[in-house]
């Protein structure tokens, strides 16, 4: 059930800005539903990251509130994923949480309804929307365009795609640059549905490969039990490793 924020349940209402007011209410955490989507941008939040939001909701409260999007399936976050799981950690610890002067609970939580999305389609590019702030690494850049192209490809069989280049109608959908969607698609023919470029694996540089290979040494070494092998094997196994120490010490 929604509740718009008013004097009644909270005390410093008037600090918050006018244009906020009409858009702050409170929802259960239970009716908030992570966006599947967000997967594309896990990998750019850190179990530090989150440890550090932790403390600082502990400490000064929460400062933004959650958004969403509303539609059929109920409210699906858009921006706070992180927020939504420093919040329940603390709720779970029985850590009192404020915001804006207000105690909140598991079923009293603010949140900002910032889209209504009818489709899948409007869904992403509401959460794109909301985290265009982020700075991207290569990989999640990958799966957006990855995930634009199937908005895309379904616009190109409906006839629906806009005028203009496909690298920069793909890259308005994922909210990237044309030169990225340039990097990672294969447009194939003028007509046909695009796809993603196979991944070329980076070659390592001669430095890696040395490192690579001894991490395995250190492996296979680490996993040696001499009692497991005869008399003549521990025997061939202790010389080598000698032959490998003094290597080494000669490198020095």
């Amino acid at each position: 059930m929604e509740r718009q924020i008013s004097l009644i349940n909270n005390e410093d209402f008037d600090s918050l800005d006018k244009s906020k007011k009409s858009k702050i209410y409170f929802l259960a955490m239970q009716d908030l539903k992570s966006n599947p989507l967000n997967r594309i941008y896990e990998k750019e939040d850190s179990k530090e990251d989150l440890d550090e939001l932790i403390e600082s909701i502990k400490e000064t409260g929460l400062q933004q509130p959650l958004t969403v999007s509303k539609s059929d399936e109920g409210y699906v976050l858009l921006s706070g994923h992180r927020r939504m799981k420093a919040l329940t950690h603390l709720f779970k610890q029985g850590i009192e949480v404020r915001y804006n002067g207000l105690i909140l609970a598991e079923d009293n939580v603010p949140v900002i309804i910032q889209y209504v999305c009818k489709t899948k389609e409007e869904q992403f590019r509401a959460l794109v929307a909301s985290n265009c702030y982020r700075h991207l690494s290569k990989e999640t850049n990958r799966k957006l365009i990855a995930e634009a192209i199937k908005i895309y490809n379904k616009q190109l069989s409906s006839g629906k795609t806009g005028s203009g280049r496909i690298r920069d109608n793909i890259a308005k959908i994922a909210n990237v640059s044309g030169r990225s969607v340039q990097r990672y698609v294969d447009f194939g023919k003028k007509g046909e549905p695009v796809k993603m470029k196979e991944e070329k694996k980076e070659a390592l540089s001669s430095s890696e490969q040395i490192l690579k290979k001894l991490d395995s040494m250190i492996r296979t070494i680490s996993s040696i039990e001499l009692d497991d092998y005869g008399n003549l094997d521990r025997k061939i196994i202790r010389e080598k490793l000698r032959q490998l120490s003094f290597l080494l010490s000669e490198k020095q």
